[in-house]
């Protein structure tokens, strides 16, 4: 079906005014939502993190962005590890969705972080923003820079 190009598009500040007119009881509940959310995110983090550990992922650090839609954002530095913890991680993460999809993605960007070669800097840790679709960001520090 064809878009009706008779009806003009909103604009970006359009958007945002028609957000600020909701009624309170609906930011109340898009604010429950988000903290509904937000536990259950930290919930499946939280029960991932010894398997991560045992696949060779341990937690430097993570954030928590609290916004309509929280966010969690957690470091992890790669270790060398064998495969059979890789397979046993993989078998204790299978009820656990956004765990799985954790060290899926983990070990995807180890691959391709493992053959990138920068004179003078390394692999500083893999940043990956939980939740079901994860994503991850490779961070490269120079080696004479301080942590």
């Amino acid at each position: 079906m064809p878009k009706d190009e008779s009806k003009p598009r909103k604009t970006l500040v359009e958007h945002a005014k028609g957000v600020a007119a909701l009624p309170s009881e609906k930011f109340a509940e898009l604010k429950q939502f988000g903290a509904d959310k937000l536990q259950e995110t930290m919930a499946a983090f939280l029960g991932a993190l010894p398997a991560l550990r045992q696949a060779g992922y341990a937690l430097r650090e993570f954030e928590i962005e609290l916004a309509l839609t929280p966010k969690v954002t957690a470091h992890f530095m790669p270790a060398l590890t064998d495969e059979e913890s890789v397979v046993a991680a993989r078998e204790a993460l299978k009820d656990n969705k956004i765990g799985a999809s954790m060290l899926s993605v983990l070990r995807r960007a180890n691959d391709v972080h493992r053959p990138i070669k920068m004179p003078g800097f390394s692999c500083a840790h893999l940043e990956i923003d939980v939740g079901l679709l994860p994503a991850v960001r490779l961070r490269y520090r120079a080696d004479d820079a301080k942590t």
